[in-house]
């Protein structure tokens, strides 16, 4: 049998040339200039890695890739583009069309050992499929954590303008208020504008814990990014002094109230004014809240009065949350698999929600219990742990 070949594909001559005489020394290179040309190739000759440029005329490298993953699934694939979008790597990386990906120029030290790996993993396959599957498994989460890098460093900058822009628009509204008490207006205008001018303060409380949450976020994930850590020096801190959970309560409240206004139902809150502070960071305790208030009022029926009660009470043992609706529940199978990573019943859903509360849960001794029954709802209930006294 011919051994296997490196195919490479651009439809530019130069990166052709340039790919060959890189890596012809080493490896058994075949370079072709469109898709078609590649599908050739892969019929007439076995090939371990596949390397293609995204943006090609004809077919594009994307539906190169497709093609090959359906008739010659143990090639292992490759996309190179010059284009930094995140939503088209972020599908072919998902979907297993590609098992990396590079954004040109490539780095020659860098693209020869991946092409040692690939052509590792080409031969595995043939030993053991299941083994080779695990490992592209394995990469696909490593690739996706380079992109979620990536886009955590990006998002610092919008963070730290929202901040700003939050602090300046306080501002703007006293000095509004301050204006419009020297001019004289129509009684009914006055009263709409005092009460737009009275919601801008919790807007901007709203808007400043929101911030915060995408700051926490942000930093927890870098965290675990570098070191492999599961909770940020700054999580770690918080959780240390605790958090009121009252506040928190109502902005995840705020926050999913869209959803139940589009499905013509509430969320109540049921308890106390007041609180003790519970053994978490603020932006776990957010996290979490959030992802079952909005799985909740995802579960709602329209045909249904919808209701989404929260409630919170001190307990012998913490502080108790519960999280209900009467939305159309689950069976047992489904129940069972809640919570399991990328399993979820919507269609848009990513199955992380409820992994993730019960890893934020777990890393303070908590733990998450679900009930439902099909056509009465489902009950989310779990203890944080309190403070001591001082």
């Amino acid at each position: 049998m011919n051994e296997p070949i490196i195919l490479y594909v651009d439809d530019e001559r130069a990166n052709r040339i340039v790919f060959e005489q890189s890596f012809k020394a080493r490896f058994p290179v075949r370079v072709v200039a469109s898709g078609e040309e590649a599908l050739t190739v892969l019929r007439e000759h076995p090939v371990s890695v596949l390397v293609t440029d995204q943006r090609m005329p004809g077919m594009s490298g994307h539906e190169l890739l497709e093609q090959a993953r359906l008739l010659y699934p143990e090639t292992i694939r490759i996309i190179i583009t010059a284009y930094g979008d995140v939503d088209p790597i972020l599908h072919a990386v998902n979907n297993g069309l590609v098992a990396r990906y590079l954004v040109k120029p490539w780095d020659r030290a860098e693209l020869e050992q991946i092409l040692a790996w690939g052509t590792e993993a080409h031969a595995l396959a043939r030993r053991d499929s299941a083994l080779q599957l695990r490992l592209m498994e394995t990469e696909r989460l490593v690739t996706i954590g380079s992109i979620g890098a990536a886009v955590l460093h990006d998002l610092q900058q919008p963070i730290a303008s929202v901040n700003i822009n939050l602090e300046r628009l306080g501002q703007h509204a006293t000095l509004i208020r301050h204006v419009l008490a020297k001019i004289a207006l129509p009684p009914e205008h006055r009263k709409e504008i005092d009460i737009a001018l009275a919601e801008i303060p919790e807007l901007i409380e709203d808007l400043g814990l929101a911030s915060q949450v995408m700051q926490g976020i942000v930093q927890h994930l870098r965290s675990f990014l570098r070191h492999g850590q599961g909770q940020s020096a700054d999580a770690a801190t918080q959780a240390a002094v605790g958090v009121e959970p009252l506040p928190i309560i109502r902005y995840a409240i705020s926050v999913c109230r869209d959803i139940t206004a589009r499905m013509m139902a509430q969320i109540i809150y049921d308890g106390p004014s007041s609180l003790p502070r519970v053994r978490i960071g603020a932006t776990e305790l957010t996290q979490v809240l959030i992802n079952l208030i909005a799985n909740a009022s995802h579960s709602l029926v329209k045909e249904r009065e919808g209701r989404v009660l929260v409630t919170a009470h001190p307990a012998d043992d913490g502080v108790r949350f519960v999280i209900a609706d009467n939305g159309a529940g689950m069976p047992p199978d489904v129940l069972q698999r809640a919570g399991t990573p990328f399993f979820s019943t919507r269609d848009k859903g990513t199955g992380l929600g409820l992994s993730q509360c019960h890893r934020l849960l777990g890393a303070v001794g908590a733990r998450l219990e679900l009930e439902s029954t099909v056509g009465v709802g489902t009950v989310a209930r779990f203890t944080m742990p309190i403070l001591p006294a001082s």
